[in-house]
């Protein structure tokens, strides 16, 4: 669903969450969310981490707090259409994680000892 840059799924995802009131995200209260400095939509200075790993660290918070068990319920995360942040849940733009998943799943060329690539 997100398409764009992920400062701006964030700034979306942060609308949603504030029932699209641009003043009430202005005026958000919650310093403990990990997306809290990215609200604008903007890079700010008080942002130092990069908008993708802040995205994967909530979506990691969102389906728990055990590292081995929220891995598997981000990767089949069902929230595609609901969530502004899902495209980005794995840490990376998608276009990234397209590039990633083709390479892995592409047949590899078998080579055989005393034979030489061509």
């Amino acid at each position: 669903m997100s398409k764009g840059t992920p400062s701006k799924a964030i700034r979306r995802f942060c609308l949603a969450c504030q029932g699209a009131s641009v003043q009430r995200v202005t005026a958000c209260e919650d310093c403990d969310c990990v997306l809290y400095p990215y609200r604008s939509g903007e890079d700010t200075p008080e942002a130092q981490t990069p908008p993708v790993r802040v995205i994967r660290r909530f979506c990691l918070i969102c389906c728990g707090n055990t590292y081995g068990e929220a891995r598997a319920e981000v990767r089949g995360c069902a929230a595609r259409e609901s969530c502004a942040l899902w495209s980005f849940r794995f840490g990376c733009t998608p276009q990234v994680w397209h590039r990633m998943r083709l390479r892995r799943t592409a047949p590899q060329p078998l080579l055989l000892p005393g034979f030489r690539k061509k």
